[in-house]
Formats: C-alpha cells, structure tokens, sequence
C-alpha cells in the first residue's frame, strides 16, 4: 500500500518545549515490524512527564506518544500477522529504542507486530486507541509483576482469591479490572463515586470511595462478607498517598501479599515484611516480556474486544490532530478522572 500522505510530526524541540509539528520523512518496517498510517493517538501521563523530565528522551528533537490505531500501509519480510489494508491497535515502542520512527506522534509509525492487535471493525479507532496502555499495563501488572495465571491458562486462581485495584477508574485501573476479571479473579476496587457504576459493570465485587476515611474497613469487609481473601494488589496510582492505604488494606488478611506499583514506590513509605512490591515497568513488553505482548496483543486482545469481554473506557477527543496534542499535554497535566484523551488524525 502506498504512502500517498507526508508524514507529519508533533516534534519537542528541546526539554520543557513546546510541541511544533513539522514534516518528517515516512519510515519503512524491519522484519520483525509494521508501518502504520495513524488514525487516532491516545495520550498518557508519561507524554507530559517526559517533556518536563526528559524521562526516555535520548536526543532532540524527539518525538513521542506510545498508542495508537491506524492501518497497516507496509509490513517487515518477517511477518505473517498482519498485511496493508488492516485495522491496527499498537504500542509504540520509542521508549524502548529510543527511535523516533518507533513514537506515536506523528502520522506514520513503526510498531512491533509483537506489541499489535487487529482492530475489530466494530470498535472506532479513538476507542482502539484509548485500550493500548490499559491493557499493556494491566498485563505486566497481573501476569509480569504479580505472575498470575494468564486467562488462557489451564491453571485458575481458587474461587476465593482476590485482587484490590486502588484507582480503578484510571485507564489502566479499568483496564486491570477486566484483565483480572477474565483471569478468574474476585476485584475489590476505589474510585470516585461518579464512578462506581462502571467499575463494578467491569467486573468488581465492590468499589469504594478512596477519599473516605472508612475506605480501607469498608473493603476490606466487603472482601470477606463474600469469602474472598486478597493478597494481590494493583495500585494504578502509586503515591505517598495511595500506598500505605493498599498496604493497610492487605494487613487486613493473613499469609504473604503482593504489591504491583506503577511508579517507584515512595521514600519514607514502608513495606511490611510479608508485602512484596514491585514496580511496573512499560517497557518490558517491548523486550523481555515480548512473550506477553504476542500472547494479549496477537492471540487475544483482537477477541475480547470483538465478544465485548474488554470494554474501552471513556474518550475525550482533543480537537486539532497532531496541533492539538499540545492542549492534550497541558491538559494532563492539571488531571483528569475517568478519561482517555485521544486526537484523531
């Protein structure tokens, strides 16, 4: 398939810039990788961090941004998976690499055909494109970090095994409910109240408010009215705030626990002795998890999406294409509940 649009990038011109689209020329696939004419691209908290931090930026000017939907235009001599003409989801994998081809922000990028799932044509590219981090993230989450059985396998959590998701109406924390869901496992979850509706239609147990006093009790009884005893955690926030309240929440019940964290965990914040914690890193599913990335994004994403067993999440599209991706950033960065922003190219 032909490349008949240039290709345009939301370039950062040096550390705490501003976003300045100019033209790019069109990468080409290795063998193991795919070319993706972009349709719609999903931001993240780490997009706005990178550009004030410099977190996995190697040189300037650099591009960013890690999910996308679009259709495949060229594949490597490699692959098998995909051919020009399909709908795609995707995790771009510049972070990784440190190759901007490899990023999101721009109208073509180059993604591993590991890290990419056909779209069902049922489900519109912004929505596509709002999945990408909840379930890359849940996945290293619940079967990297925690190595709980995946929902293929012959193996099964017992019936009264639990997990908590502290924030839970995040993209990612909705995105680790299902996951955990389709996994076989009892949810026990915070959000906002506004929220609460939608985090149990996904599949938890029950959901509390995390601002209230009484929220850790009030799960934690929640929890074992039902039989269920939660030794795995999810906290999609990881702050000085969240953490000690998951960890008083898994005091509530005996034996070892384990804490998947997605930010380093605090100075100053304690782990108790029978706590393991371990910090979810992205990038894995680029590299040494690539195992995990061919299992969800190439053997099941594609179906759960299909059968409406992962459900994308609200979006808020950012008007502007690549122009309004700088909105989108400053956006993030003030915060948002419950949404996914997405620009539609």
């Amino acid at each position: 398939m032909s490349q008949t649009t240039p290709n345009l990038a939301a370039l950062l011109p040096a550390a705490r810039g501003k976003l300045v689209v100019e033209e790019r020329a069109i990468p080409s696939p290795g063998p193991d990788e795919i070319l993706v004419r972009n349709h719609a691209i999903a931001l993240n908290p780490i997009d706005w961090k990178r550009v004030d931090f410099g977190i996995a930026v190697s040189s300037y000017p650099a591009v960013l941004g890690s999910d996308i939907s679009g259709v495949v235009t060229e594949v490597g001599s490699g692959v098998t998976s995909f051919q020009p003409g399909d709908r795609v989801i995707g995790t771009a994998s510049d972070m990784s690499t440190g190759n901007p081809d490899n990023a999101a922000y721009q109208t073509y990028t180059v993604l591993l055909a590991s890290a990419t799932a056909k779209l069902p044509d049922a489900v519109s590219f912004k929505d596509g494109a709002a999945t990408v981090t909840a379930v890359s993230t849940g996945s290293l989450a619940l079967f990297d970090v925690l190595d709980l059985p995946t929902p293929d396998s012959d193996t099964k959590p017992s019936p009264d095994t639990g997990i908590l998701v502290w924030g839970a109406a995040s993209a990612t924390g909705a995105g680790t409910v299902q996951l955990a869901r389709l996994a076989g496992l009892k949810v026990f979850a915070t959000a906002s109240p506004q929220h609460h509706a939608r985090v149990r239609s996904l599949g938890a147990t029950a959901v509390v408010d995390y601002r209230s006093p009484t929220a850790v009790d009030d799960l934690a009884a929640a929890a074992k009215k039902a039989g269920v005893k939660v030794i795995f955690a999810v906290d999609s926030i990881s702050t000085k705030d969240t953490l000690p309240l998951v960890v008083d929440f898994l005091a509530k019940f005996d034996g070892p626990k384990k804490v998947a964290h997605l930010l380093q965990w605090p100075e100053g914040v304690a782990k108790p002795e029978d706590v393991e914690a371990a910090w979810v890193q992205g990038f894995r599913i680029w590299g040494q998890r690539r195992d995990l990335s061919v299992l969800v994004f190439n053997n099941l994403l594609s179906g759960w999406l299909e059968n409406g067993d992962i459900v994308p999440g609200a979006v808020r599209v950012i008007d502007g294409g690549l122009d309004g991706l700088q909105t989108g950033l400053d956006v993030l960065r003030k915060g948002v509940s419950g949404e996914k922003l997405v620009v539609e190219l």
